[in-house]
């Protein structure tokens, strides 16, 4: 879920969903997806993704794979960021 003042926008093709999300310093609730691998990839900014209590910091052009039933959270390291996320389903 995004934090209330993260902008999202999501774009379908082919059946697959690509979302663009801003991400502003406050890391909101945990995301979960229970069915589907989370593929992010990082458009600008720095982004904290918080998983099994570690922290990555992720770049520009960085990528990260959080696989189906892990809980994360993402969030701005300072400022704002954005990203484009995909789902993969499992199975």
């Amino acid at each position: 879920m995004p934090t209330a003042s993260s902008v999202r926008s999501s774009v379908a093709r082919h059946g697959a969903e690509l979302i663009f999300e801003t991400l502003d310093e406050s890391a909101g609730p945990a995301r979960l997806h229970r069915a589907e691998d989370t593929l992010l990839r990082v458009i600008d900014g720095i982004v904290r993704l918080v998983q099994d209590g570690c922290e990555r910091r992720l770049g520009i052009g960085d990528e990260a794979i959080v696989p189906a039933g892990a809980a994360h959270r993402l969030s701005s390291a300072g400022g704002r960021a954005r990203v484009v996320i995909g789902f993969r389903t499992v199975g």
